[in-house]
């Protein structure tokens, strides 16, 4: 999976945070509203739960850990579980760094690369709006007391991004479930949890040192 995949996990994940709703909304209003917690949020910390798997496959991967975000662009993901296939991916605001232990190798992406690839991350970065970038429609009617699930697909099409799909909180508007597949066919799902929002992180969070004898491979396009 490319890395400017796993800034846009992230930047979804960071919609969060308290909006009152009075009646029942469009799927573009419900999208607006999503987006307008992204505009106003700060730092956050979450953990995560991740699948991923082919559409032609009856199993996929598994993974969970904790994520934190730091607008505007900064990141941390720390995968935990399964205990053997650990990693992290940090983004310092100018670098993407994806760090495979068991395999003593980080990978380095210049975060220009990421931002300016298409429309999605553009967003990420403050610089789209849904509701231009994106139509918008509901994936399920909404029901009272039920979960807002909305997909938006790409006006311009995308080959990394060709469904995403929202599960939105419909008291607080806050992302709960992120799902996206991509012309591949590949689905991966997330599910956040234990969120804490509006929080102070400290900077180290999102800066990263090779350890002793781990292959440092940059990709130098940018």
């Amino acid at each position: 999976m490319k890395i400017r995949l796993w800034l846009m996990f992230l930047v979804f994940s960071c919609l969060w945070a308290p909006f009152l709703a009075y009646g029942a909304p469009t799927p573009e209003e419900v999208v607006s509203r999503v987006q307008e917690q992204y505009d106003k949020s700060g730092g956050f910390k979450a953990r995560f739960r991740q699948e991923s798997r082919m559409q032609t496959a009856n199993q996929g991967e598994r993974a969970e850990g904790v994520l934190y975000f730091q607008k505007p662009c900064r990141m941390r993901w720390q995968y935990e579980n399964p205990p053997d296939q650990k990693k992290e991916i940090i983004a310092d605001g100018r670098e993407v760094w994806m760090f495979i232990p068991q395999d003593a190798v980080v990978m380095v992406y210049p975060i220009n690369q990421v931002l300016r690839s298409d429309l999605v991350m553009r967003f990420f970065s403050g610089m789209g709006q849904l509701s231009r970038d994106f139509q918008i429609s509901w994936n399920k009617p909404p029901q009272s007391s039920a979960v807002y699930v909305v997909d938006l697909f790409p006006r311009k099409s995308e080959p990394e991004l060709k469904r995403l799909t929202l599960t939105v909180n419909p008291r607080t508007y806050q992302l709960e479930k992120l799902e996206f597949t991509n012309a591949l066919g590949e689905e991966t799902r997330f599910a956040f949890s234990h969120m804490q929002l509006n929080i102070p992180l400290d900077p180290k969070l999102f800066t990263f040192t090779p350890p002793p004898g781990v292959q440092v491979v940059r990709d130098s396009r940018g």
